[in-house]
C-alpha cells in the first residue's frame, strides 16, 4: 500500500478540495437502549454535527444554538444501534433543516467542500523521544479521528526516502518552512501545516502555522496565513485544541453566515463540452454553502451567466471557487468568448 502511494505521488497531481461526507451524522456511546439514554445521545449527536457544520468547538454552549439542540428529535432522519463495547447509537440528521435553523440563528454554515490539509507535526513522545508523525505512526490515529469529528480532510506525509531527504524533524520542530514547503509540493495540498506538540512538565504545549503552498512574500519566503499556540493538560487535549483552531480558521474563511453581506450577484462561466458539463457546473455551484439559490440568466454560445442568491458575502464564495480545480479564473486577455469589462469570469473544465 505504501509503495502504491509512493508511486501515485510521483505522478502529476491537481489540487482539489475534498467533498466531506457524513457531515450530518453523529455517533455516541450509550449505557443502554433506554428512552432516557437514547434522548440524551441524540442531543449529543446533534452537538457533534453542529461542531462539524459550523467549525465552532464551543457551539453547543452558545445561547443561539440552544433552541436547535432542544429540537434534536425533530431533526432526525434515522438512527440505529451498533453493538459492541461500548454500545453506540448512530444518528443521521436532516441537513437541510439544520442549515435553515443555523441561518435563522445567524450562525455559520460550512459546506461539504473543504480544503485538503497536509500536516507536518513533530511531537515529544514519552517512549520514543521526539518523533515526526507519518501516515502510519501510532500517534496519528487520534489526530485523524479528531480531524474527522471536525470534518477536516487531513493528509499525513508518508515519510519515505524522498520526504526524509527533503525535510527533517528539526525543520518541523523549528518551523523552517522552506524545506517543508519543498517536501509538500509532491502532495499538492490546498494548505499545509507545520506544527509541534511539546512536553512542558505538567502541561503539553502546541504551536501551529498554516501555509498556502503558492503564497509567498515579496522576498520569496512563505508567510503563515495563521499561527496558533496554546497549552493543555494532556497531549491528546493539545492535539484536539490544535484541530479546533484549524477548523475555526477554515470556517471563518469558508463558512457562510446569513445576514453578513448576502444579496444577489452574477457568475459568468465559459464551459467546454455539452449539456452534461452545464449540469455538472450547476450541481457544483448549488453544493456551495454561500449559494442559497441560482438560476441561469443567459446563454450566449459557450458563455453561461448565472443569477446567484447568496447567504453571507461574496468573499466566502470566491474562496470556495479558488479551491476547485475544475474552476479557473480567466484573465481579461485569456481568450474569453465575451468582453465583460471588469466582471470576473471563470472557465469550467470537468475532465
Amino acid at each position: 500500500m505504501r509503495f502504491l502511494l509512493s508511486l501515485l505521488l510521483c505522478l502529476p497531481m491537481t489540487a482539489m478540495a475534498a467533498q466531506v461526507t457524513d457531515l450530518y451524522r453523529g455517533e455516541v456511546p450509550v449505557a443502554s437502549r433506554s428512552n432516557a439514554d437514547q434522548k440524551a445521545a441524540i442531543a449529543d449527536a446533534l452537538a457533534q454535527v453542529l461542531v462539524r457544520v459550523t467549525g465552532d468547538a464551543t457551539i453547543a454552549s452558545r445561547p443561539e444554538a440552544q433552541p436547535l439542540l432542544r429540537q434534536a428529535n425533530n431533526m432526525l432522519l434515522s438512527y440505529g444501534y451498533q453493538g459492541g463495547t461500548p454500545l453506540t447509537l448512530e444518528v443521521s440528521f436532516d441537513g437541510q433543516r439544520i442549515n435553515q435553523q443555523l441561518q435563522a440563528a445567524r450562525l455559520p454554515v460550512w459546506g461539504a467542500q473543504r480544503p485538503e490539509t497536509l500536516m507536518w507535526l513533530a511531537m515529544d513522545d514519552t517512549e520514543e523521544g521526539r518523533i515526526l508523525l507519518s501516515d502510519t505512526t501510532e500517534q496519528t490515529a487520534q489526530l485523524q479521528d479528531d480531524a474527522k469529528q471536525r470534518g477536516l480532510p487531513l493528509t499525513m506525509p508518508i515519510l519515505d526516502l524522498e520526504d526524509s531527504m527533503a525535510v527533517s524533524i528539526n525543520d518541523v520542530w523549528g518551523n523552517f518552512v522552506g524545506p517543508i514547503a519543498t517536501a509538500s509540493a509532491r502532495y499538492n495540498p490546498d494548505f499545509f501545516v507545520s506544527g509541534r506538540v511539546s512536553n512542558q512538565g505538567q502541561q503539553w504545549g502546541y504551536q501551529m502555522s498554516l501555509y498556502a503552498p503558492k503564497a509567498e512574500s515579496e522576498f520569496g519566503l512563505h508567510r503563515a496565513l495563521v499561527q496558533r499556540n496554546g497549552t493543555a493538560d494532556s497531549r491528546e487535549a493539545a492535539l484536539s485544541a490544535m484541530m479546533a483552531d484549524l477548523a475555526a480558521y477554515y470556517a471563518g474563511r469558508y463558512a457562510a453566515v446569513a445576514g453578513e453581506g448576502g444579496g444577489e450577484t452574477q457568475l459568468v462561466f465559459e464551459i467546454e463540452g455539452n449539456i452534461t458539463q452545464l449540469v455538472a457546473l450547476e450541481r457544483y455551484l448549488r453544493s456551495l454553502a454561500p449559494v442559497q439559490d441560482l438560476t441561469i440568466h443567459s446563454v450566449m454560445g459557450r458563455t453561461i451567466t448565472f443569477e446567484v442568491e447568496l447567504i453571507g458575502g461574496m468573499n466566502e464564495l470566491d474562496q470556495l471557487l479558488s479551491l476547485e480545480s475544475r474552476v479557473q479564473l480567466v484573465g481579461a486577455d485569456d481568450g474569453f468568448e465575451q468582453d465583460l469589462g471588469d466582471q470576473p469570469r471563470y472557465r469550467w473544465e470537468d475532465r
